[in-house]
């Protein structure tokens, strides 16, 4: 049966993805594993860590990374006009967007061991789903393969982007769904290994039934979307009206404003060292290059926000060493700001002053960097409430289109737990080994007090035999020769007949030749030379059938008779001969 829209009911074993009939057997394969892997969840604010299967995760409040940072950025190049200004926000967030989920995939792919394409494919929908990105619906029209035919057209029926939209009660006339599509493509391109986007047909922020989604190769996504604008019931969704994101293609515009720039500034030094040309069209090219500046300083404003809000400490310095700029996250960290560290020399800010030898380390180390080297070593800092925090510095030296040194960049990374981790790992592995030591030296005693009993029992066989043969069976045999009755005569024979089935060739054999046979086995080895069977040996000692069969096996393994054709019996008789 199917549902009221055409499509397969939700099966009952899942419940983080609705996909086609057909691939319902693989999703649900990849929903257990990826359950299995955000069951595996630790909570520690005391050190601000959220792990899920040993990766580090964070917590991002969901309006903060759709509408308000939109609205922020779009704020920036507002200048530009609306359009213009929508278009660098959607790309910029298509970009993360799609960085995140390519790099969530691999992460993903290499700790759970998934090589084949479509299982990548399908942990990709029920992470998302996991992660409070959108629940996802995969529509029967699809056709994921890794090849120029890939396409995917899908629903995030609760999609974090359309919901904080709506949740705002503010109705857009473009879809803001572009992160969701952003992180499903680079997913789906690392799984298949082919370049993929994702741009958003229909969304539920501007009215729209769906958050629908198309995903092809970038060289087919338009003939997709145009296709599907034509077999639109409604007839709304028209080819020019959906923005197709490229992945960073915000990344080349500044590279091109960049390349501009620097041919501007030739251009510059051209029209300096030459009077001849006209005073209008250098004033032209000071203007465009005011342009330039003015947004190339809003790019840098954004930068200077991503700059400050990342975990690792970041310093930019001269070649002396002198402060050039540090992020928020560095200077937080020391309770200082910019207008106490600029301009000073590095190594007498607030992270160094806490050793001395620390701070001629470091000045040694920035005077290597500024000759070309780069500098790694693991230090210490002082940290709030003076305490002394372990980090992995380096400084590596920036350089010009001419190959010239003219900046420093230190960063710095918190170790402090990585290093009580592997002090603790070190006491485990020092206490392991003397607890090994002491092992092997009891094992020592004990092999030596073992072989200490071996031979007192070796000694105390040899000393029965040796007293019955001396003291017991030259008296029988005098008993023998002497006048009995037919009564005693019997009883003498059978006593010496038991007496010499005790000391008989085989049990001293056995012994001699130290085979390692049990009291038990010597038993039955003594039965089956007599040419009792199993059962009867079974009887006349109490035991089962199969542990017969079982002592037998070890008897002719230690006698070296496994794979052998020879009759057990026939060789235990031979030993007497």
């Amino acid at each position: 049966m199917k549902d009221q829209n055409g499509r397969n009911p939700l099966d009952k074993g899942l419940h983080t993805v609705r996909v086609p009939e057909s691939l319902q057997s693989v999703f649900r394969k990849a929903q257990e594993y990826v359950d299995r892997y955000f069951q595996e969840r630790t909570r520690d604010p005391g050190r601000g860590f959220i792990e899920v299967s040993g990766e580090r995760y964070i917590l991002v409040r969901a309006a903060s990374m759709s509408k308000e940072f939109f609205e922020l950025v779009t704020s920036l190049y507002r200048d530009r006009g609306e359009k213009e200004a929508r278009a660098v926000t959607l790309g910029f967030l298509f970009d993360i967007a799609h960085s995140i989920g390519k790099a969530d995939a691999r992460s993903f792919f290499s700790r759970m061991g998934v090589s084949d394409p479509i299982e990548k494919l399908s942990a990709g929908p029920i992470h998302f789903s996991y992660t409070g990105w959108a629940f996802v619906e995969i529509l029967p029209e699809s056709h994921p393969s890794p090849d120029d035919d890939y396409y995917l057209i899908y629903d995030h029926p609760f999609s974090f982007e359309a919901h904080t939209w709506l949740k705002g009660e503010k109705r857009t006339d473009f879809p803001v769904c572009t992160m969701n599509a952003g992180y499903s493509s680079g997913w789906c391109e690392e799984s298949f290994g082919i370049p993929l986007v994702a741009a958003e047909i229909e969304c539920r922020a501007k009215g729209d039934e769906h958050c629908r989604f198309i995903m092809a190769p970038p060289y087919r996504i338009k003939e997709h979307i145009a296709r599907y604008g034509k077999q639109s019931e409604s007839g709304t969704v028209e080819f020019s009206g959906v923005d197709i994101p490229e992945f960073f293609q915000r990344k080349r515009l500044e590279d091109e404003l960049r390349r501009h720039r620097d041919h501007l500034e030739d251009l510059v030094r051209e029209r300096t060292e030459s009077l001849s040309r006209t005073n209008e069209r250098l004033q032209r090219e000071i203007t465009e290059r005011r342009q330039a500046e003015r947004a190339l300083q809003k790019s840098e404003t954004m930068l200077r926000a991503i700059f400050d809000q990342t975990f690792q400490f970041i310093g930019v310095l001269s070649l002396d060493g002198s402060v050039v700029q540090v992020n928020k996250t560095a200077m937080d960290f020391v309770g200082t700001n910019e207008a106490e560290i600029n301009g000073k020399p590095f190594w007498n800010t607030p992270w160094w002053t806490h050793s001395r030898q620390e701070q001629e380390r470091l000045k040694r180390g920035i005077a290597r960097a500024a000759q070309g080297d780069l500098v790694r070593y693991e230090t210490t800092n002082a940290g709030p409430n003076s305490r002394t925090v372990h980090m992995d510095i380096s400084i590596k030296p920036v350089r010009n289109a001419e190959g010239r040194i003219v900046l420093l960049i230190s960063e710095g990374r918190d170790i402090t737990d990585l290093k009580l981790a592997m002090d603790d790992l070190q006491a485990s592995e020092t206490e392991l080994k003397v607890q090994s030591r002491s092992l092997e030296e009891a094992n020592i005693a004990l092999k030596v007090l073992l072989k200490q009993m071996e031979e007192k029992k070796r000694n105390d066989q040899e000393n029965v035999l040796s007293n019955l043969k001396q003291l017991v069976l030259p008296y029988i045999e005098r008993l023998k020769r002497s006048l009995l009755n037919e009564e005693e005569q019997a009883i003498v024979n059978t006593l010496e007949s038991n007496l010499t089935n005790i000391t008989s060739p085989l049990i001293q054999r056995l012994s001699a030749t130290s085979l390692g046979l049990t009291p038990m086995e010597i038993r039955i080895a003594h039965l089956v030379r007599e040419g009792l069977t199993n059962k009867e040996i079974g009887e006349l000692l109490g035991i089962s059938l199969n542990t017969v069969s079982s002592h037998r096996h070890k008897i002719r393994s230690k006698l070296g008779l496994r794979n052998k054709g020879s009759n057990l019996r026939s060789y235990l008789m031979s030993i007497e001969e």
